[in-house]
């Protein structure tokens, strides 16, 4: 069997495609993928070193929610890259595409209707996103992380699967994540993590609390590509003390890719963005979350949802500080109930046999 998986721009599309590619090799070993990407190639690339799984790129535009000018331009992008995946599927012969929401697959699954191969999209967030909303009516089948999603889609072609994880996230080892990330077993550990392309916004406030957050608790801090900075510059008259705490409490990587299991194994408390890959993969693993969403966007609604079910705090960037920051995170270190109670509840959240479940759906294709 020949699969394409249509996804890129953000970690958050890619991941799943990647789970589910997974499950499939492990159930039909003879199973080829070709992963179709951006013309940029990011982060996807960058993911898929660790994947045996060929990569091909064509041109995407990306349509927007809001008026901008480039929702005009894209268009023209979106015909060459319809041309070029005509081209593509008509060589390679798929069985099968799947997607999962990135902009990447609009030309992709459009073409694919019209070769008559069989489509698969998986619904990840709350909100529809627009690539799903602008090529389910071409999918064969629908499926979906949440219950309440169901209502979005054709009921006949949709299915409640939950969101599926990489296997090995699970795999974590937290006396290996203390050797990694150089960390002290007496001192709480936070994990940050922006998503797959980092969060400047969410950076900017983490670097601001710096000096009080590393006297009570040590930072695994994720920025993304370019969305980092160097705290020596940024703090460039600390003093002997607070050098001591960026050197020994401090560990800043721009993305963490095969030890995050690791990292996520060794942290009692974790602060990120709504992306629902990551959050899924937080769910399983039971982790004590802050979301911080990024403004304006899909990951509100998720952000809501998961604070609907006590699953985790939700701080919306727009009334979030270093000093609101400090203090959130301070009274959850100083309550582990709460952060149990969170942990029992954020588990609760998402289908743990997800990526079993679409396989069944593709192999029901």
């Amino acid at each position: 069997m020949k699969v394409i998986l249509a996804g890129g721009g953000t970690a958050g599309s890619v991941m799943p495609l990647l789970s589910i590619a997974t499950e499939l090799k492990k159930q039909k070993q003879d199973t080829e993928f070709l992963f179709v990407g951006t013309k940029r190639g990011e982060p996807e690339q960058k993911i898929l070193e660790n994947y045996n799984i060929p990569f091909t790129s064509i041109y995407s535009g990306k349509f927007r929610r809001y008026f901008d000018l480039r929702n005009i331009t894209d268009i023209f992008l979106i015909i060459i890259g319809f041309f070029q995946a005509l081209q593509l599927i008509s060589k390679y012969k798929p069985d099968v595409i799947l997607g999962a929401g990135s902009y990447v697959q609009l030309p992709v699954i459009w073409a694919g209707w019209i070769l008559r191969k069989k489509i698969l999209i998986h619904q990840q967030d709350v909100r529809p996103s627009l690539a799903n909303v602008l090529t389910y009516n071409f999918a064969n089948r629908i499926t979906v992380t949440f219950e309440k999603s169901l209502a979005r889609f054709p009921a006949s072609k949709t299915v409640w699967t939950g969101n599926p994880i990489r296997p090995e996230i699970l795999e974590g080892n937290k006396d290996r994540g203390y050797y990694l990330f150089n960390l002290k077993k007496h001192k709480p550990i936070i994990l940050i993590v922006g998503g797959g392309t980092g969060a400047w916004g969410l950076n900017k406030i983490v670097y601001e609390a710096l000096p009080q957050l590393l006297s009570i608790c040590q930072i695994i801090h994720s920025t993304g590509k370019s969305k980092g900075l160097d705290v020596k510059i940024w703090f460039p008259k600390a003093d002997e003390k607070l050098q001591k705490l960026l050197s020994e409490n401090y560990h800043q990587f721009e993305y963490i890719q095969e030890e995050m299991k690791d990292a996520l194994a060794v942290a009692d408390l974790v602060i990120t963005r709504a992306g629902l890959a990551a959050l899924t993969e937080f769910s399983i693993l039971g982790k004590p979350l802050i979301i911080v969403p990024l403004p304006e966007s899909h990951q509100e609604e998720n952000a809501d949802y998961f604070e609907e079910k006590s699953a985790a705090i939700v701080i919306h960037q727009t009334n979030l500080s270093p000093s609101i920051l400090v203090n959130k995170i301070k009274y959850l270190l100083e309550n582990r109930g709460l952060l149990n109670k969170l942990s029992e509840s954020i588990n609760k959240m998402i289908k743990p046999e997800a990526a079993k479940n679409i396989v069944e759906q593709i192999l029901n294709l």
